[in-house]
């Protein structure tokens, strides 16, 4: 399991909390919050390393896929069993809201002849048009890290404000109110604004056949 976006002491000088009455409370809701943000977002944020992926391309060129760092000197990449290599019949394109990451493969070069790139273009009948709506299930296979290799900052504030919010509720917020060590309100009934803009500015739909 990947390690929480936010850490136990991080979070314990949000919350103004000094003993460590709560310790595990506090380490289970900073987990929680960011499985939620993955989970939300259909990203994944946590780095983690020797992770696979199994994605069914249905014939298309370029598909969205996991985060995973733009450079990984371990990657591999696997198409209908055979392999291919980085900038000559595959692709990772950098994420716009993170340079430093890939959610989007391109696989051969856009354009009327891109099946001539392949030997075996003739014999597998790839230049017919019913060629790009066909694939085998799970057959593009991408081997390496996942994750931002550095947690996006607002990111790590709007996990960092829902871990609070978890932490607020569990103690007791029975009445939609809670009061923090500094006398704010926090209003349970809803979650973190910080949080929701968040989700709304990272959330991606990730095609994704197995994993």
């Amino acid at each position: 399991m990947s390690a929480p976006l936010v850490t136990l002491t991080e979070l314990k000088v949000y919350l103004g909390k000094t003993g460590t009455d709560d310790d595990v409370l506090i380490a289970t809701v900073a987990s929680n919050a960011s499985i939620m943000a993955e989970r939300d977002t259909g990203r994944i944020f946590a780095v983690a390393s020797n992770i696979t992926h199994r994605y069914s391309t249905d014939g298309q060129r370029a598909l969205v896929i996991h985060d995973r760092p733009y450079d990984d000197a371990t990657r591999t990449v696997l198409l209908g069993g055979a392999a291919l290599t980085e900038g000559t019949n595959v692709w990772f394109l950098q994420d716009r809201r993170n340079t430093a990451v890939t959610c989007w493969v391109q696989l051969g070069s856009f354009d009327q002849t891109w099946f001539t790139s392949n030997f075996n273009w003739f014999d597998g009948n790839m230049d017919n048009p019913r060629y790009l709506m066909s694939g085998a299930p799970n057959n593009l296979v991408i081997a390496g890290t996942v994750g931002h290799p550095e947690t996006p900052r607002d990111v790590h504030q709007a996990v960092l404000e829902l871990a609070a919010w978890l932490y607020w509720r569990a103690k007791g917020g029975v009445s939609g109110l809670s009061e923090t060590l500094t006398g704010t309100e926090v209003d349970l009934t809803l979650l973190p604004m910080a949080y929701q803009t968040m989700v709304r500015n990272w959330r991606i739909r990730t095609a994704v056949a197995s994993a």
